[in-house]
């Protein structure tokens, strides 16, 4: 299934950009219809650039709409998920509850490389040579 609050982001966005143009539109309608060819009816097509805004603007709402209670219902399964862990505990049910909900913005940084500097003055290998194939090979 797609990721409703994906799509929901970039419905809230395109909805935007719509009823901007729809609003650019009735304008040009309202003022200088003369410039826009082919309309038989000036008043209709008012109505229905100011129709389209109002459809961009219920989208735009409903998304919006979504992408709260989504945002809501994240904090709440955040919180349900951390269950009887204390304040003064350590960040243990902080990092549990991130595992559980797959990285998010805090980060899923397990498969990451850290440096292999362990502390100051530490050696560690310097090793910058290309290997064999790479050397071998002729860049034209």
């Amino acid at each position: 299934m797609a990721d409703l609050r994906g799509t929901s982001n970039f419905c809230a966005r395109y909805s935007i950009v719509g009823m901007l143009f729809m609003v650019l539109i009735s304008m040009m309608l309202t003022y200088q219809p003369f410039y826009i060819g082919g309309i038989e009816d000036v008043e209709l097509a008012k109505r229905n650039a100011y129709g389209g805004v109002g459809t961009f603007l219920f989208v735009f709402i409903l998304s919006v709409v979504y992408l709260v209670l989504d945002a809501l219902r994240g904090e709440s399964r955040e919180i349900n998920n951390m269950g009887g862990t204390s304040s003064s505990s350590s960040n243990s049910g902080s990092d549990t509850t991130r595992q559980r909900q797959g990285g998010g913005m805090g980060g899923d940084y397990e498969g990451v490389p850290t440096s292999t500097m362990t502390g100051e003055g530490s050696s560690y290998s310097d090793n910058l040579e290309l290997p064999s194939s790479v050397a071998q090979a002729h860049f034209t």
